[in-house]
């Protein structure tokens, strides 16, 4: 005789390991809120209905994550309950799903704290952030490392336990019916939610674009990332005839050089170096004497912007002059052979040698495989340092003195002229010090970040005291860039739309020491270009940015920056625009210098926008078109672009 008790007993065991697994998700989600409520400037809920709609498609990202991973693997157990080696492939399943599932809640639990550095939930860019965690790390790699194992055991004997139950509930194919239809139900949600308002990173119309990490699923975005990580986010846009968008914005740049004799040029890439750090309005400005000195000597560029949140994304708009609209780095994407100015092999054409210097492993962050692909000839990391293995280290390799003494020996016997970097490591978070390094500011410079940038310029003026002694010193350029903002007080500071993107850039030249502030909007992206002036290279780059050294071509015109995958950011002397590139349209616009707290959406003023907004509206369609044929085209250049 049927019995219904009986029929969907072993459902309810299914039903209850579904609906733990949810819960706990939800969980993560509050404290994803909290953990993060500061630097969010509390997600901009503002009332019942907003709140809502946030709890809503929470539910649907969640519910959709659950099936994604779950459905796939309950059909593979029904279609193998009948096999005569049933018994083995029930352990591979439930293997399987237990790792699915644990990764599951780890990765939503590792964006708790990850997603301050990255801006969003998970995706592809996670798999190219430290190639060597624990290759000679300190205690402090070590630990963490050892906690996220110890929650990743945790958790996935908890989920193993619970699906071996699950499976010794005497299921067989028809007593699945009613957990499959569930999970069928789940599946159902997310079609009939919309495809596209389900695609991660996609600004919901429903919700503010920052409050859109708080209805994600890390795991949801990183699948979708890891299907889409090698083609470009852009759409195949066409906002304008290509004349047009050529006359807006162009990618085909000069150099005006005829009065500039080619210069040795040292570039600085500061780590996590904020703006208010040299800002002396700022409530975080550093006591650094020595850089401090230099700014009075240097051109200072007061209104200077990254493109994005990350290092990969921050060194391949430095150095290649190219904005990344790939989740991964462009470096390690399909795109590599997208047409660009490799500022290496552009300076070897110039007779210039050139090097790259860091304190970390081998190719950590994929750095070595970008100096490659820029054709910049030498590349040294921490394995190069003569000692590295009895040198004090930090968090993610040695600290930024051992590698200026190194990098200074290299300098002295190079042949000029030449082109350096160093991208220096001891200011990024967690901020680790020398032991025996005393801070002699310790009342103003309060904060780990704030007290490590203290540091870096200590070291630099160790560098820079013995580089005056050498013969090439004065015939250098030495160029300072931040590769993204980042937070000088992770307590109190929050990130918006401006001021989160906000870096310092500037210039000093020995042979003309002279204190200058230019005001107008420059970007990471303008360095590769400033860099090729100063080695007299002036013909045939591929750049989205301009020198720094020609005032008529950087004079008020906005520069860009990345939010996410979805939003664009126009930034010109008057206004921040922000772009959702999937929806084709302009979602806000600020007057920041008058509302510096951006309250007043310029956008929902009036139907009518200003010639002034609709300017930069032209000019934002015009950079994402330019970018979107640029990648699509890849090694081959559009003669109606030119």
């Amino acid at each position: 005789m049927f019995s219904l008790k009986k029929f969907i007993a072993p459902d309810k065991t299914a039903l209850a390991f579904l609906s733990k697994l949810f819960f706990l998700l939800f969980v993560l989600k509050i404290i994803f809120f909290l953990y993060n409520y500061n630097i969010s400037g509390g997600w901009q809920v503002q009332d019942f209905a907003n709140a809502w709609n946030i709890i809503k498609w929470s539910v649907i990202y969640d519910a959709a994550s659950i099936a994604l991973i779950n459905f796939p693997l309950l059909l593979l157990f029904l279609i193998a309950v009948k096999s005569f080696r049933y018994y083995i492939v029930r352990t591979i399943l439930i293997v399987l799903f237990t790792l699915l599932n644990t990764f599951v809640i780890v990765l939503n639990s590792i964006d708790i704290f990850y997603y301050r550095f990255h801006m969003q939930r998970a995706d592809a860019d996670l798999l190219y952030v430290l190639r060597n965690p624990l290759s000679n790390g300190t205690l402090n790699v070590i630990v963490i490392g050892l906690i996220i194992i110890f929650f990743s055991g945790l958790t996935g004997w908890y989920i193993y336990k619970s699906i071996s139950r699950l499976m010794q509930a005497g299921l067989s194919q028809h007593r699945f019916l009613f957990t499959n239809g569930v999970l069928m139900l789940f599946i159902l949600l997310f079609f009939l939610s919309g495809t596209k308002k389900l695609l991660p990173t996609f600004a919901l119309t429903q919700l503010q674009s920052v409050q859109l990490p708080l209805a994600q699923n890390s795991m949801h975005s990183f699948i979708y990332s890891m299907y889409r990580k090698n083609e470009s986010i852009i759409p195949n846009v066409n906002y304008m005839p290509a004349a047009q968008q050529a006359s807006l914005f162009s990618i085909y740049k000069k150099n005006n050089t005829e009065s500039v004799s080619p210069k040795n040029i040292v570039l600085f890439i500061m780590e996590s170096v904020p703006a208010e750090f040299f800002d002396s309005s700022s409530a975080y400005k550093v006591a650094m004497p020595f850089l401090d000195s230099l700014l009075k000597k240097s051109t200072y560029f007061s209104n200077a912007f990254s493109y994005s949140y990350s290092s990969n994304k921050g060194i391949t708009a430095i150095l290649a002059g190219i904005p990344t609209i790939t989740d991964i780095p462009l470096y390690h994407s399909n795109y590599t052979s997208i047409t660009r100015t490799s500022v290496g092999s552009e300076l070897a054409k110039k007779n210039y040698t050139s090097s790259f210097f860091i304190g970390d492993n081998y190719d950590d962050f994929g750095f070595a495989k970008c100096c490659k692909w820029l054709g910049i000839q030498h590349y040294y990391c921490m394995q190069d340092i003569p000692g590295y293995k009895k040198m004090e280290k930090h968090s993610l390799g040695l600290h930024d003195e051992d590698v200026l003494n190194f990098m200074q020996q290299k300098l002295s016997k190079m042949q000029q002229p030449f082109f350096s970097v160093q991208y220096n490591i001891s200011t990024h978070y967690p901020n680790d010090l020398p032991k025996k390094w005393i801070d002699k500011y310790p009342d103003i410079n309060k904060t780990p970040p704030m007290k490590t940038m203290k540091y870096y310029s200590d070291c630099l003026q160790q560098f820079f005291t013995e580089a005056a002694k050498q013969a090439w010193y004065n015939n250098t350029v030495f160029i300072f860039c931040s590769d993204h903002w980042a937070q000088p007080n992770t307590n109190t500071i929050k990130v918006d739309e401006l001021e989160s993107f906000r870096i310092p850039i500037f210039i000093y030249d020995p042979s003309r020491e002279r204190k200058v502030i230019i005001s107008s909007p420059v970007s990471q992206l303008d360095i590769m270009n400033t860099i090729l002036h100063y080695g007299g290279a002036n013909d045939n780059i591929i750049s989205y940015g301009v020198s720094l050294a020609d005032t008529a071509l950087r004079y008020n015109r906005p520069v860009f920056t990345k939010i996410n995958s979805a939003i664009y950011e126009a930034i010109n002397n008057e206004y921040v625009l922000g772009f959702n590139a999937i929806e084709g349209k302009p979602i806000y616009c600020y007057a920041y210098k008058n509302d510096t707290g951006k309250i007043y959406n310029l956008l929902k003023q009036t139907s009518e926008h200003s010639p002034a907004i609709d300017s930069i509206i032209l000019q934002m369609k015009a950079f994402l078109q330019t970018a979107s044929r640029h990648y699509r085209n890849r090694s081959t250049i559009l003669k109606n672009d030119n």
